[in-house]
């Protein structure tokens, strides 16, 4: 009866599709009589079966809602979440003139146990990703691939297995130890027996096994690897996660921590010698003033994110995975917007930074001498909403008061903080690699790695920086070098640094900066392992909580 009322409506569906309708299937069909349809048919009948909820998995990555509790909370959002780990660091600063207000995850006070009420936002952002995913994985099936060559079926079982991998990474690296990993689904269904939190490197192998699988299924489908403003997933985000969780299972108990660096430079090659990316020039890496207008007898500057390579795609050609402006784009770079953002660098990463690199042309020990109060947009005006006096160590990395497709005017068109956001950058690759050889033995090749990169950032007339005679990397040993490059790279971009400290097992020690507001703060990295949300624990007998 079942395979009658599959053929049924196969024909229905095949006479939709012949007639140009781009249907969803009844929710009253069960995932086998949807398969049995699969099994034969065409591009176009694919992508009326599944494009539903296909096309729903990539907006996950960009999701909200997570806390449960407060929804106007910090961490109820992507962005968001990134922010509050921003936040709790060595290299930002956090408020202009004055300790912000929410300043709980800025000082660390209790952001990690159980009972706290931001905690479960992180779980439910990492699971509300696997539960999308394994609801496409329950359909489209390895079997179903076999039997049908669809392009577009690679494509949607792709998306299924990289949500689910970033949603268990995504758990992994802040709920896991080096111990206990997650309890692992790959199906939907309710019913389903409840598991056990597998070990840690039982989880992470599981991640690289279903991030190869979607990389391989979007080298069938001729996925890219370069960001898009639509904010489709890429292969630079299969191999970015192939990446992050090789150099995180490296520390996992039991595991053989060569396999795992060549798991992680091999992927990170994929991306650097795709041909499809190049790092950013000195032109698209610094933002500059695009020139002045004067309101109100005021002369005011005028920064565009299109002159910006790190909030327009289209001057970024390293841009590997993130979201146009048009789908929440920027992200937490609108915390470091000296328009309406606060954050801001540590005077201790600024003087290490090497004079002869322009990275150092985005960060700003002194107030400007020409606009030293920043004004506001309003409601009927390009700046008469406000102001504020322009800070010391300001950033002008993601500044903009004129949005993309903007100009400058009244707010309505002005549009400050439309951008692009770029989640992973090629740069990033060069420094994974970089790490991997170096903490693998090769310390030659790690720096021949490194000094690509510090190439790439030597600013015009000037001797080309290298591992040697970068000013402040005397004396470090390679892997330090790693280290303070991926700070000065990855300054702003999301939760790295605290990703990274919490592998490389640095704590957070504000002691001797004279910009933070908190200057003898101390946070261990034994605090940097979220506890298991307790409801997790209470419906799950099987779980065990961290110590």
């Amino acid at each position: 009866m079942r395979y009658l009322i599959a053929l049924v409506m196969m024909a229905i569906l095949a006479t939709s599709c012949n007639k140009k309708l781009d249907i969803a299937p009844p929710d009253n069909i069960i995932d086998e009589q949807v398969r049995e349809l699969l099994r034969t048919a065409d591009e176009e009948t694919v992508k009326s079966l599944l494009k539903s909820i296909a096309d729903g998995l990539p907006p996950h990555m960009r999701g909200g809602g997570y806390n449960f509790r407060f929804s106007n909370m910090i961490d109820n959002t992507w962005s968001g979440q990134l922010s509050a780990r921003m936040m709790l660091g060595n290299d930002v600063v956090v408020g202009n003139w004055a300790i912000p207000a929410d300043n709980d995850y800025y000082s660390g006070q209790d952001i990690t146990s159980e009972n706290n009420a931001s905690n479960p936002s992180w779980w439910h952002r990492a699971f509300s990703m696997t539960v999308a995913a394994n609801k496409v994985a329950n359909i489209i099936t390895p079997g179903l691939l076999n039997e049908n060559a669809s392009i577009t079926l690679r494509d949607y079982s792709g998306r299924a297995y990289l949500i689910r991998a970033f949603g268990y990474l995504y758990a992994q690296q802040n709920f896991g130890t080096n111990k206990l990993g997650m309890s692992i689904y790959t199906k939907f269904d309710v019913g389903q027996p409840l598991q056990e939190r597998s070990s840690a490197l039982a989880t992470l192998d599981s991640i690289i096994n279903w991030a190869t699988t979607a990389d391989e299924l979007f080298a069938q489908a001729n996925i890219g690897f370069k960001a898009t403003s639509t904010s489709d997933l890429t292969r630079g985000l299969t191999n970015y996660v192939i990446a992050k969780a090789a150099l995180l299972a490296v520390e996992a108990e039991g595991a053989s921590p060569a396999k795992y660096y060549s798991i992680a430079a091999a992927a990170c090659d994929r991306v650097i010698n795709s041909g499809a990316l190049s790092l950013m020039s000195e032109d698209q890496y610094v933002q500059k003033q695009s020139g002045t207008v004067v309101v109100n007898g005021l002369t005011l500057p005028i920064f565009l994110a299109e002159t910006s390579g790190f909030l327009n795609f289209a001057k970024n050609p390293e841009a590997a995975f993130g979201f146009g402006w048009q789908f929440g784009g920027n992200g937490p770079a609108i915390q470091s917007n000296p328009w309406g953002g606060s954050y801001r660098i540590d005077d201790r990463l600024f003087n290490k930074m090497d004079d002869r690199d322009y990275r150092k042309k985005n960060f700003h020990k002194d107030r400007p001498a020409d606009f030293p109060t920043i004004y506001y947009p309003g409601p009927s005006n390009f700046m008469n909403g406000g102001q504020s006096e322009v800070p010391t160590y300001w950033v002008s990395k993601f500044a903009n008061n004129v949005g993309l497709g903007s100009v400058v005017g009244s707010q309505n068109v002005s549009n400050r903080n439309r951008a692009d956001y770029a989640m992973v950058r090629l740069s990033e690759f060069y420094l994974m690699k970089a790490e991997a050889q170096a903490r693998s033995g090769s310390e030659g090749n790690a720096k021949t790695t490194l000094n690509t990169l510090l190439a790439a950032r030597t600013a015009a007339g000037s001797p080309t920086l290298t591992v040697d005679n970068y000013a402040s990397m005397s004396g470090l040993t390679v892997l330090q070098m790693i280290q303070l490059q991926s700070r000065i790279e990855l300054w702003g971009e999301g939760s790295q640094e605290w990703d990274n400290n919490r592998r490389w097992n640095i704590p957070v020690d504000r002691r001797g900066s004279t910009v933070h507001w908190n200057p003898s703060m101390q946070y261990p990295v034994s605090l940097m392992t979220m506890k298991i949300p307790s409801e997790e624990i209470s419906t799950n007998p099987k779980s065990q909580q961290n110590p």
